[in-house]
């Protein structure tokens, strides 16, 4: 049995605190539902809706004049289109958070379902990243990391889903917001941070082999050699 080395696990701490750091993060995606919030109690649902599209306009043109990366403010601007146009075609602004509620309720779903087939979401998604071979994610004494932090990311989003559609049906618009805040971002980079040090230790606890040397064994056990620059032991 090897030891799964703690670099077998995603570096997701650094991003997690580089994400809560980063305030044009914040700015372009926690920003929007707080201005047309803030608007629609002020001049009515037009008036959100006309200051949420423009604030998040002005928000890309900023990013552009400032070269900065746009995805975080084009993301913004897309989820406010969208958001607005529900409240529009609803009249009622608690519309406006049902596109949250349904993505959240959908991811939620997809990462039980991705368990349950024993493909875990979490680990589809670092493997798409870092690139590690996918089948080192499914070897038995490394699976069940990935399984055990994807219920917790269910559980983040169907969570999300269930709070976010009770105050929708409650009409509880100021609630809403506080709601979509506090389980945005800041849950998001926490739950980050967990699965680092989570599946770091669990890899640990289960004894399973690394990426590196996962991969020396297949290269082994298909040509019959080591990797290029390793010996067999003893020679």
């Amino acid at each position: 049995m090897t030891r799964t080395s703690a670099s077998s696990t995603p570096t997701t701490a650094y991003g997690a605190r580089d994400l809560l750091a980063n305030r044009s993060v914040l700015v372009d995606t926690v920003a929007p539902p707080v201005v047309f919030v803030l608007a629609n109690a002020v001049g009515g649902l037009g008036t959100g809706a006309a200051v949420a599209i423009g604030f998040s306009l002005v928000l890309v043109a900023a990013r552009l004049l400032r070269r900065q990366r746009l995805l975080y403010a084009l993301s913004g601007l897309g989820g406010t289109l969208i958001a607005v146009g529900f409240a529009l075609v609803a009249g009622e602004a608690s519309a406006y958070f049902l596109p949250g509620i349904v993505s959240n309720a959908v991811l939620g779903v997809v990462s039980v379902v991705s368990i349950l087939v024993r493909r875990p979401v979490i680990a589809l998604t670092s493997a798409a990243i870092y690139r590690w071979p996918l089948q080192w994610y499914w070897h038995p004494r490394v699976r069940p990391a990935y399984s055990e932090i994807t219920w917790a990311w269910a559980t983040l989003y169907l969570g999300k889903a269930a709070v976010q559609w009770v105050l929708v049906q409650r009409q509880e618009v100021g609630w809403l917001t506080v709601a979509r805040i506090a389980t945005g971002w800041p849950a998001f980079a926490a739950l980050l941070l967990v699965t680092y040090a989570y599946v770091t230790w669990r890899l640990e606890r289960l004894g399973g082999p690394s990426v590196d040397e996962y991969r020396r064994d297949h290269v082994l056990a298909a040509t019959g050699r080591p990797p290029s620059g390793e010996s067999r032991s003893g020679e």
